[in-house]
């Protein structure tokens, strides 16, 4: 069925739904970002290198919550099309 063909109640459930999921990637990388940063503040009070520790920590945050994207959006679906494949021969 074409996407004129459907009733505006799906096509508003099928927008929320993709919303959701890349809302949800943004904030696990803004969150990676602020608790490594913070981690990193923390730390860098503690033997007197708060600045330097903190912009560690939130470069650090910022590579692992890019990472979990990219395994998410890449890596995952990839995965998911090579059970597909094995699962029709």
């Amino acid at each position: 069925m074409s996407e004129e063909g459907k009733p505006a109640e799906e096509r508003g459930g099928e927008v929320v739904l993709a919303s959701s999921q890349f809302l949800g990637h943004g904030m696990t990388l803004a969150a990676s970002v602020a608790l490594f940063g913070w981690v990193g503040f923390e730390v860098g009070k503690r033997i007197g290198a708060e600045s330097l520790l903190t912009i560690l920590g939130m470069l650090l945050g910022g590579a692992a919550g890019f990472y979990n994207l990219y395994v998410q959006l890449v890596i995952r679906p990839r995965e998911g099309q090579g059970r597909e494949e094995s699962d029709e021969d």
